[in-house]
């Protein structure tokens, strides 16, 4: 399935590099651990960096009850958040055509408070899960003053585009005879191994999924 293009989510520099299949969006969705969101307050534009959870093609968000970014998205009633993953650095001959490699996704959606324990308890598993799969089965859950203090957000994509540069670096035909080295500096987020908490009672071991999650990376 692929978004339908409207001037709201079109790519209109470096159409080559866009998509707009709804898997490859999920995909680079997932693979990023925080999104930033942007929205307004008193007529100024603000964006704030904030960890999330994926659920189909929803997505959600967490803050105290009288958050001001989900407050003031609440009030809009929609969002643009964006994703991207930095992959490589690329170094050109000429200044001017310095670039990266990445991967990224801008997201349109309509938000809605999510009001019962039920709802929130899901979204805050989509949340959780999104740190580490499975984890939400490892943890104990929030308990009735957590979920009162906490609203819970979610953001349903109404559309939504991705750009992807793996190309190797590009310089004007007559650049390359300059005596410059060019190149690409590939960029990957790395996961160590874990470290325990210095509290952590004896003889509890690593679970599986953290194992299996850091295999994966």
């Amino acid at each position: 399935m692929e978004y339908e293009k409207s001037g709201l989510n079109r790519v209109k520099r470096g159409r080559k590099n866009s998509s707009y299949d709804q898997e490859v969006v999920y995909s680079i969705l997932d693979d990023s651990e925080v999104c930033s969101v942007a929205f307004n307050v008193d007529g100024k534009a603000h964006v704030q960096p904030i960890n999330f959870g994926r659920s189909g093609d929803k997505l959600y968000m967490h803050g105290s009850s009288k958050n001001r970014m989900t407050s003031a998205l609440l009030d809009s009633g929609e969002v643009s958040l964006s994703v991207m993953t930095l992959d490589g650095m690329k170094l050109t001959r000429s200044a001017f055509k310095h670039s990266v490699n990445y991967r990224s996704v801008v997201v349109f959606g309509s938000v809605r408070e999510l009001t019962t324990d039920e709802e929130k308890l899901e979204g805050l598993k989509a949340i959780v899960n999104h740190f580490v799969p499975g984890r939400w089965d490892y943890c104990r859950a929030p308990n009735r003053k957590e979920l009162k203090a906490t609203r819970v957000i979610e953001v349903e994509i109404q559309t939504a585009s991705a750009k992807i540069d793996e190309y190797p670096p590009a310089d004007e035909q007559e650049d390359y005879a300059l005596g410059y080295w060019s190149g690409t500096i590939p960029v990957k987020t790395t996961y160590l191994p874990p470290v325990p908490d210095e509290k952590l009672r004896d003889g509890i071991e690593i679970p599986q999924h953290v194992l299996d999650f850091l295999e994966s990376r």
